[in-house]
């Protein structure tokens, strides 16, 4: 090398004075450690590591860098030692194949065709070896320091969506984010309840104390030998976190139990003892009964956690009959409790002495031998007795309550009790055939949707058996109701969702029978010969003329081959509209939510509840059912949009402007109905008219916002202070309210006159907005109804609908409360469309039928959506423009790859203020302007056509008809910058003389 100028003098680890060739015993004669290194590593670099070549005795290929990768992912041959000679054996087959190239020069000694020796010498002190080498290197810690590591960072990368997505507890509001329930908190019990028991002290600081038990490994995190290890560990988490969201967070983020459990249509307040047939002060430990906690007759506790909704029970209580001798039940219509004679619950109870052991904490452990173990392992027990403990100051025998309300660690505790509980039942369950450890590996390889698997989880936390009713649940005379566990599918649900949430579905491939071996790297296609690329691309590369029948193909199938529950199926869907959409971002950003206070990301949050869990059995459709699909699906949502455009988008405002002129001005009064509607007489179908808001004369409400517009702002008061209302002149940019001025309708007043349109799709009137109500609203919170969100009664509060609401602090509420009903302005559109749009059939018109023979036909027949604006929503005034907005919104979904729109946007915003004489763009006395637009002015209030050309006012969104090609070179007409902010296409007025 040195002779031939490959290396010199000075290049590192190099021999330029020796040749081998002639002196081979250099390489030992002077006990040169460096060069005997450095021989050997370059004997290994050269022949094994490179070693690729065809197996001789199947045919195939062998590689040793491929055989590597499959050979540490597969496990490393760690946990047996082998004595024998095997070499058939699979899991020795990478070690034996190395020292056939070693010894033979091929992977398949003893048949190598080149040495025609026998089989590699010394197999099994090679075995030997390896594992000495792999614990010396302290291989197998790091590995399980590793996979606890990975399934960490997956969920520290995914904090906002854990905060924001699941950590909730349900109000009379709607879901809030937990203050008790923290991330932060969860994050470091993991850390600390996952730590293996031989970690070094650099992944796991000593200033820190861990969970140690001699009786149960740490908390389980994955398999450190097998690829995608961290998945098993990361399942096992998230099932321990859904069965917490469903027992306690979105419990009102209780952590001591609730009183819920009725007897006879009452709530005793003996429920402290135990709920549903349970009796927790004698739930002893059978295999041990000293390690369960004694049970004090004098200990005097009262829960520090209850149920918050108005009127709920109040917390839990236990003590001594001296102090409470009997007790009750609580009576909701005083809110009080009954106490003039004694209640009793399922078991009889009528007092509360030594009931002090009800549930407590994220999974909600319960009963006497649960704290008894709590304190043995986690307590001062442990401490006493010389082991590890992580609280050795808390007794949790003799105060229980220190689980919820422990000054220094209540929200440590919170979690780490729930995490003991899950270790010490769940995670060593073995019983009646079932191995916990065993199905969740087969759970984790497969779809991870098992429902079946999910329920006995969740029958193990609540109930204590896979197989219910459970003898260990805790009855007092078994059977009982507490042997079965609470709503089976909630928990499949929560599963479900926590899953989704935390992309464990997309994460990891599917691994049927359990192999988690990967494959070697696949060689190109023989299919592909030329242009051959690393990736696919999207086909076609080039959008489509205009939509045709060609169906999207959505990122993954729907529905997956039999899903296991409809949820899943509908959150799947779902999901691959969220995708759809959010690919062509974009384009709907700049052309579709033209706003600052509508986006796509706000629409698609409250959509995800719509579509999927939806309210009262409706739900707005995304395609998903046996007769729909993915593009049935597109074409709602399109037309959902386009409506958009022409309301609330528009006006980039959650409340209806002031636009309609009479005569030139603009009624105050608009706010009774403007087109000549009156609001507070759009009453319901008789089927719901128990619904509709009632109309109440003295409210005083005043519109938060006029968004773009720059109109004056709509207001209601009683004729007692407002006798008459006046005028706005758009022209001098005043308001007059000297004399009266009717609106359309001849409204000269505005009493009564709060409902306005409100929302994405400015929905107005006593029905839609007592729809709405009925729904979320108070009325469902105190008729009990699951819809209920929102502790407000929006019938006599509409200006919630668009504002964040403050209810004043009462005997019940202390302190005034803020509501967020920031929703509300996608929630009310999308309850409005799937419950009254989607549902429309009336005469020849089915409107879900009518959409999908729209699509099946080729999208082609524009009769859809003039008959959507003429029928269904009775305002064909500005049926144009919503058809022109559909045209376009279906050109962004239903081509593979947009592009910019060829022509101008089809909406036009409102200007700041409303002004007589709009500017318009150039008009050349034709539709088509350069293969474009051409806006014309239209008649103040005349119909929405040119009285001059008697063509509409917007044509489709191509020149020549709707089949032609648009221009890729055309550039959108110019819009003025303070369009008209007027009605377009109202009823004739009489102008006084203007143009």
């Amino acid at each position: 090398a040195f002779n031939d100028g490959r290396i010199t003098l000075s290049t590192p680890g190099v021999f330029p004075d020796i040749d081998f060739c002639d002196a081979p015993e250099e390489v030992c004669l002077t006990n040169d450690e460096d060069r005997m290194w450095s021989v050997a590593m370059f004997e290994w670099a050269e022949r094994v590591q490179r070693y690729s070549a065809g197996d001789g005795s199947s045919g195939g290929h062998w590689d040793y860098r491929e055989k590597l990768v499959e050979f540490v992912n597969g496990g490393m041959n760690t946990f047996e030692y082998y004595a024998d000679e095997v070499v058939t054996d699979r899991d020795n087959a990478f070690i034996h194949a190395v020292s056939s190239i070693v010894d033979r020069g091929c992977h398949d000694a003893p048949r190598c065709y080149r040495s025609g020796g026998g089989p590699a010498s010394k197999l099994p002190k090679r075995r030997v070896a390896f594992n000495i080498a792999l614990s010396a290197l302290n291989i197998p810690t790091m590995r399980t320091e590793l996979v606890v590591e990975q399934a960490l960072d997956h969920l520290r990368t995914r904090r906002e969506i854990i905060e924001s997505n699941l950590l909730l507890y349900l109000t009379d509001q709607g879901f809030s984010q937990s203050q008790r329930y923290r991330y932060d908190d969860i994050l470091d019990a993991l850390y600390r309840f996952s730590r293996p028991y031989d970690a070094s002290d650099v992944s796991y600081p000593s200033n820190k104390t861990y969970f140690y038990s001699p009786d149960h490994p740490p908390l389980y995190m994955g398999d450190p030998y097998m690829r995608h290890g961290h998945k098993y560990g990361l399942s096992n988490v998230l099932l321990f976190l859904s069965n917490g969201l469903q027992l306690s967070i979105e419990k009102d983020e209780t952590c001591d139990e609730l009183n819920e459990h009725k007897v006879s249509g009452k709530l005793p307040i003996s429920n402290a003892c135990g709920q549903r047939g349970l009796s927790y002060q004698d739930m002893a430990c059978e295999d041990d009964p000293d390690m369960a906690c004694p049970v004090d007759p004098n200990m005097y506790i009262t829960a520090v956690t209850a149920d918050r909704a108005f009127g709920a029970a109040p917390a839990l209580q236990c003590g001594p009959k001296y102090r409470i001798p009997s007790t009750g039940y609580w009576n909701f219509q005083t809110m009080q409790e009954s106490d003039l004679e004694a209640y009793a619950n399922d078991n009889a109870r009528v007092d509360v002495e030594g009931c002090c052991w009800w549930a407590r904490g994220v999974l909600q452990t319960k009963g006497t031998c649960s704290f008894g173990r709590l304190n043995y392992y986690l307590g001062k027990r442990a401490a006493d007795e010389g082991r590890e403990s992580l609280f050795s100051g808390i007794d949790f025998c003799s105060n229980p309550e220190a689980v919820c309300g422990s000054a220094s660690s209540k929200h440590e505790l919170l979690w780490m009790s729930g995490l003991f509980e899950w270790i010490d039942r769940v995670q060593s369950y073995d019983q009646g055939g079932f191995n916990y450890m065993e199905e969740l590996r087969k759970f984790a390889d497969g779809t991870m949707k098992d429902d079946v698997f999910i329920k006995r989880v969740g029958a193990i936390v609540q109930v204590g058996c896979h197989n219910p009713p459970c003898e260990s649940a805790g009855c007092l005379n078994f059977p009982c109701d507490g042997a079965y566990p609470v709503d089976e599918n909630a928990g499949v649900r929560k599963v479900y969702r926590t899953f989704f949430e935390l992309d464990l579905w997309d994460s990891f491939p599917v691994s049927p029978g359990g192999s988690n071996t990967p494959t070697p790297a696949p060689s190109q296609s023989p299919l592909c010969q030329t242009n051959c690329t690393e990736f696919p691309s999207s086909s076609p590369l080039t959008p489509t003329a205009s939509p045709s029948k060609a169906p999207v193909v959505p990122l993954s199938s729907w529905p997956s081959e039999s899903p296991t529950r409809a949820v899943d199926a509908r959150i799947s869907y779902f999901e691959d509209l969220s995708r759809h959409l959010k690919m062509r971002r974009a384009l709907i950003d700049s052309e579709i939510f033209v706003s600052k206070l509508y986006t796509l990301n706000g629409f698609l949050d409250t959509l995800h509840e719509m579509a999927t869990e939806g309210v009262d059995g409706v739900r707005f459709y995304i395609g998903q059912g046996r007769d729909g699909s993915f593009n049935h699906g597109l074409v709602n949502i399109a037309l959902f949009l386009a409506h958009a455009m022409t309301r609330g988008i528009s006006w980039d405002s959650c409340e209806e402007v002031n636009h309609q002129l009479v005569n030139g001005k603009l009624p105050l009064s608009n706010a009774c109905g403007q087109h000549g509607r009156s609001y507070s007489d759009d009453i319901c179908p008789q089927t719901d008219a128990a619904m509709e808001c009632a109309v109440n004369p003295k409210l005083n409400v005043v519109q938060s916002s006029v968004g773009n517009s720059g109109s004056p702002r709509f207001f209601c008061a009683p004729t007692s202070v407002h006798p008459f209302t006046g005028y706005y002149d758009p022209l001098s940019d005043t308001t007059v309210s000297s004399t009266p001025f009717a609106n359309q309708a001849g409204r000269k007043d505005v009493e009564g006159c709060c409902f306005w349109g409100r929302g994405i799709l400015l929905n107005q009137g006593v029905c839609d907005i007592g729809r709405f109500n009925h729904v979320f609203g108070l009325p469902a919170l105190m008729d009990g109804r699951s819809s209920g969100r929102y502790n407000i009664d929006f019938c006599s509060h509409p200006e919630a609908l668009c504002s964040s609401f403050t209810i004043p602090a009462t005997e019940f509420n202390k302190f005034p409360t803020a509501i967020d009903t920031s929703e509300v302005r996608y929630l009310i559109g999308l309850l409005y469309w799937a419950d009254y749009v989607q549902e429309y059939n009336w005469g020849y018109f089915d409107y879900m039928e009518e959409l999908k023979l729209f699509f099946d036909g080729g999208m082609k027949d524009d009769s859809f959506v003039d008959q959507f604006s003429q029928i269904v929503i009775d305002s064909s005034r500005d049926g144009d423009l919503r058809k022109a907005n559909f045209k376009r919104i279906l050109e962004i979904l239903f081509t593979e790859a947009p592009t910019r729109s060829p022509t101008p946007r089809p909406t036009r915003p409102p200007s700041e203020k409303p002004t007589f004489r709009p500017t318009y763009a150039p008009y050349a006395g034709s539709d088509v302007i350069n293969g474009g637009y051409g806006f014309r002015p239209p008649d103040l209030n005349g119909p929405g056509q040119n009285e001059l050309e008697g063509n509409p006012l917007l044509p489709g969104p191509f020149p020549g008809g709707q089949d032609s090609t648009p221009n890729p070179n055309q550039q959108p007409a110019s819009i003025p910058n303070r369009p008209v902010a007027i009605d377009l296409s109202g009823p004739r007025q009489n102008n006084n003389g203007l143009p």
